[in-house]
């Protein structure tokens, strides 16, 4: 063995051209496979899903006149969600200003101001619901302010706001920090509508969802005996949506419009909201609602909704009841 790696070693050395060779295949293979001596990044893990509203006309609204901005602050266990949305006015005096200037208000009742907003609906009577029309949900419910339809002081709507985590969250509608029930007590609309769900959809069976979502009305209710609350189904969602699909929507909505009606109740009422932005030809939400990721909405949704919930609303004689409210 000893002979054989000396006539090796004698063979190798006494030729320049092997050790050569051997050096530059060396720095060839070492420049080749450089990138794999370099640390690699850390890999960020990926955070659970949640829905964020689209914020479109929160920044982008603007008058020749007056501009009120407004921030309010909605707060979770463990993350704080800032909204900042700008309202314009002609003629619009804030809550607070309101309850000042009422002889007759209470410390948890006001007069409804005149609001500018963006107009829908071809109800004789759109304008009267719209003064009125308090939004609580998550973030779909929360477009109906982030595209003007109602002021701030109507909103208690938040991106990712849920059944099961409500109780987390607070709003300044101009008398301080509440949350959902005491906020909707605050403000004593006779109008107030209900859009929750869409974020509890793997929370829930559809029945567990239905009642807690009856249980919303039945607090708000018991804040504001007067008042007529609409409670709207789970909007549809594109063909092959990333994060829910439209049978399970259809399962829940089928539950709550059968809870909600069971209440037997011409204060509470169901409203399908699906069959107004469903394609009834593929059974998911019309290309011309679609808010661009197949689960929010955008501005024309809105707009049908208001004019479908206010001629529901004429049908219902919901007008009289709220006349009836505010004569009390």
């Amino acid at each position: 063995m000893k002979q054989f790696f000396s006539n090796f070693i004698k063979l190798f050395f006494g030729n320049p051209i092997f050790p050569i060779s051997v050096v530059l295949c060396a720095i060839f293979v070492v420049f080749m496979t450089a990138d794999s001596f370099v640390r690699p990044e850390a890999v960020q893990p990926v955070s659970s899903y949640k829905i964020e509203a689209y914020r479109y006309a929160a920044s982008t609204t603007t008058s020749t006149t007056t501009t009120t901005t407004t921030t309010t602050t909605t707060t979770t266990t463990s993350t704080t969600v800032t909204t900042s949305t700008t309202t314009t006015a002609m003629t619009t005096t804030t809550v607070a200003e309101e309850v000042e200037n009422n002889d007759n208000s209470s410390d948890t009742e006001y007069t409804t101001p005149s609001y500018n907003y963006v107009p829908a609906g071809d109800s004789p009577n759109s304008s009267f619901y719209q003064d009125r029309l308090v939004i609580i949900g998550d973030s779909i419910a929360y477009g109906f302010n982030a595209y003007g339809y109602i002021p701030w002081q109507h909103n208690i709507a938040a991106e990712s706001l849920a059944v099961w985590n409500m109780n987390n969250y607070t709003f300044d509608l101009g008398g301080g920090s509440m949350g959902v029930y005491d906020a909707a007590g605050y403000v004593y609309s006779p109008l107030y509508y209900i859009s929750v769900g869409m974020n509890d959809i793997y929370t829930y069976s559809a029945d567990d969802y239905a009642w807690n979502v009856r249980w919303i009305a039945e607090e708000i209710l018991a804040r504001v005996p007067t008042a007529t609350i609409v409670v709207a189904g789970i909007t549809p969602v594109s063909d092959g949506n990333y994060y829910t699909n439209n049978d399970r929507i259809r399962e829940f909505n089928g539950s709550l419009e059968w809870v909600i009606n069971d209440m037997q109740s011409s204060q509470v009422m169901y409203f399908n909201t699906h069959d107004v932005l469903c394609d009834w030809n593929t059974g998911a939400i019309g290309w011309e609602y679609a808010g661009g990721d197949g689960l929010h909405l955008n501005s024309s949704a809105y707009s049908a909704m208001l004019n479908y919930l206010f001629n529901f609303l004429d049908t219902a004689n919901v007008y009289e009841q709220i006349i009836a409210h505010e004569e009390n």
